[in-house]
């Protein structure tokens, strides 16, 4: 978008054509972005690749090849075609019901699959190339990767989830989502590792609107635009989470004002920018340790709760009321 390249009003079909046939020929960028596009929250996929508990050899061998270059777990590798199968399928989905007319807004992880598809075709290049490359290397980001066992020891990573059901271990290094696990560690909507440090730079260049340490990452204020309520009835941003503090339960404190935005992540993390008070919060957890039915985070609402201590130790500038 930033290079002029992207066209939010676009259809995605436009710039990928193999969705010209299917049920998703119609939907645009900005309403994938916005999670209104009628996509649903996931699709079956490493569930595909399982019969009776056991990995199918289709899909998986316990020796890297050329054709099982992608390491799923530890001794575990999958079909270098993992990426296109699982493209294939969300290609194949089934659509949400409308509701008077509209797609219901819900989270899915296909809009970022689909966005990484769409980028990557762009940008003709892999995201696991590109980023590196024009952010986290010239961000000083020493610790943000994909596939962090490659570059670090197993005892620098947290653990997440004992996998009984899909890997088979104790997860630590290697991506907890499966459908990001099944196409090698590199997902549109997981596989992302970093320190809280690094993680609060690259939020801190975004709170920025695209500058930091005296470099200009976006030439336009795209983040600002991004981050921004774009319809009436949808709360979030282009691919970026907002808070509601007319709602208690929402995402973020109460005490945070609405230009609030940033987004959660499934195993206990979140990050929330908030450009009144120049406030950044990051916080990273593994909830899923040892087991992803963990949902005391959620339940005793801890990410808002430390929100809140920040907000009344800062005395910062909160919505009226």
């Amino acid at each position: 978008k930033d290079q002029g390249k992207l066209n939010l009003e676009e259809k995605v079909s436009t710039y990928l054509p193999e969705m010209q046939r299917t049920n998703k020929r119609d939907m645009t960028v900005r309403d994938v972005l916005l999670h209104q596009a009628g996509l649903k929250a996931g699709i079956p996929t490493w569930e595909r690749t399982v019969k009776d508990g056991t990995l199918k050899p289709a899909y998986y061998s316990n020796l890297r090849t050329e054709d099982f270059p992608n390491e799923v777990a530890p001794g575990e590798f999958s079909l270098k075609a993992a990426d296109d199968s699982v493209w294939a399928w969300t290609l194949r989905s089934t659509l949400l019901p409308k509701v008077k007319g509209k797609y219901p807004v819900e989270y899915s992880d296909l809009s970022f699959i689909i966005m990484k598809r769409l980028s990557e075709k762009i940008l003709r290049q892999p995201l696991a190339e590109f980023l590196p490359r024009e952010f986290y290397k010239p961000l000083g980001l020493g610790s943000m990767t994909y596939n962090p066992l490659t570059r670090f020891p197993k005892s620098c990573i947290a653990p997440t989830e004992n996998d009984t059901y899909y890997r088979r271990e104790q997860l630590q290094g290697t991506v907890h989502d499966q459908t990001a696990a099944l196409v090698g560690g590199v997902g549109g909507h997981a596989g992302l590792f970093a320190t809280a440090n690094d993680l609060a730079v690259l939020m801190q260049m975004n709170l920025q609107n695209g500058r930091y340490g005296g470099t200009s990452f976006f030439q336009s204020p795209v983040v600002t635009e991004f981050s921004q309520p774009q319809v009436a009835g949808n709360k979030r941003g282009l691919g970026w989470d907002r808070g509601d503090p007319s709602k208690p339960e929402g995402p973020t404190s109460r005490l945070a004002p609405a230009s609030t935005f940033g987004h959660t992540g499934f195993t206990g993390t979140c990050v929330w920018l908030d450009p009144d008070n120049q406030i950044l919060y990051v916080f990273l957890s593994n909830r899923v340790y040892p087991d992803a039915g963990n949902i005391k985070l959620r339940t005793y609402n801890i990410r808002t709760r430390i929100q809140e201590v920040i907000y009344k130790a800062m005395e910062a500038k909160t919505p009226k009321g």
